[in-house]
């Protein structure tokens, strides 16, 4: 083993951290092969890259296997923490952005990512910007940071083809996706990411304009809080909204039995069950007959 290792992890290894963590919730997806592209010069396919990551501990700068590759692997996830950088969650965040937040999350990620401002803050100053969120998989965070939002990659186009975000992060919070962190990660277990995006204000940004009322699931309107990105340039992630949930987890695995886990997420196959079951026994005639006598027994019928 080999490399330093530090009893108080500085500010700087916290970046590190989630770059080894969110990366890691990319290698575990089965989309690896496209998350993560492209590859370092140094590994030929992702397996190679899973090894890599496999090698390194925390602090990490400590590597088990001090190869070659490891080390060009610990020289490449260095850079790509120079890129961020992880902060305890402060108010005047929110007085910077002018954004209000419910739900306060546990750190703060500052994004810089030099391939994307020289276009975006041209645009910016001509046209002005504004703010909007965007949930997502946590497996899609690592690719993000690295190539920006794509909104040919959407799979959802209710309102047509682009990057969805929403000025309101509770939207924004019910398409991001848990996912388990790295194993040796000292900032958590599981996360939770929320990108924190600028917009250019033109013609290239759809925006919702009035807001729906009752029950609109086959409108074709634009909700009033949700914006469309036409145009990959026209959109840009400042931070990353990151919420962890250590004792919630730990919470969860000690105290919630599997088949309270296996009932609270599929739910809705028992509700359907039930309905079937309900229409098999009303056209059952033994069950007509039983059911009848059962009502004139207790003066139900």
């Amino acid at each position: 083993m080999s490399g330093q290792t530090q009893d108080n992890p500085g500010d700087s290894n916290k970046d590190i951290d989630l770059i080894l963590s969110i990366m890691f919730a990319s290698l575990k997806s089965f989309k690896a092969e496209s998350l993560i592209k492209p590859l370092p010069d140094f590994v030929s396919n992702v397996d190679e890259l899973a090894e890599c990551h496999n090698c390194v501990t925390f602090p990490p700068t400590t590597v088990i296997d001090n190869s070659e590759k490891t080390q060009q692997f610990l020289q490449w996830i260095n850079s790509l923490a120079e890129q961020i950088i992880v902060k305890p969650f402060e108010e005047k965040f929110l007085n910077n952005l002018d954004i209000q937040i419910k739900q306060a999350p546990n750190y703060i990620v500052e994004v810089k990512n030099p391939r994307m401002s020289s276009v975006f803050e041209t645009l910016a100053t001509s046209h002005g910007t504004s703010i909007g969120f965007h949930g997502t998989h946590t497996e899609n965070v690592f690719s993000i940071l690295q190539k920006g939002l794509c909104g040919h990659l959407n799979k959802r186009a209710l309102f047509g083809a682009g990057t969805y975000l929403s000025t309101d992060l509770e939207v924004a919070m019910s398409f991001a996706k848990q996912g388990k962190s790295w194993p040796y990660s000292r900032i958590c277990q599981n996360m939770i990411c929320v990108l924190v995006c600028k917009v250019i204000n033109s013609d290239q940004v759809k925006q919702g304009k009035e807001k729906l009322s009752g029950i609109s699931i086959h409108t074709e309107s634009l909700p009033h809080n949700y914006y469309v990105v036409k145009n990959n340039d026209h959109v840009t992630v400042t931070h990353v909204l990151l919420y962890t949930s250590r004792a919630r987890h730990q919470s969860f695995t000690r105290h919630e039995s599997s088949l309270r886990v296996f009932i609270r997420c599929y739910w809705f196959v028992f509700f359907y069950g039930a309905i079937l079951l309900l229409i098999c026994l009303g056209s059952n005639n033994l069950f007509k007959k039983w059911f009848k006598k059962i009502c004139r027994r207790y003066g139900l019928a």
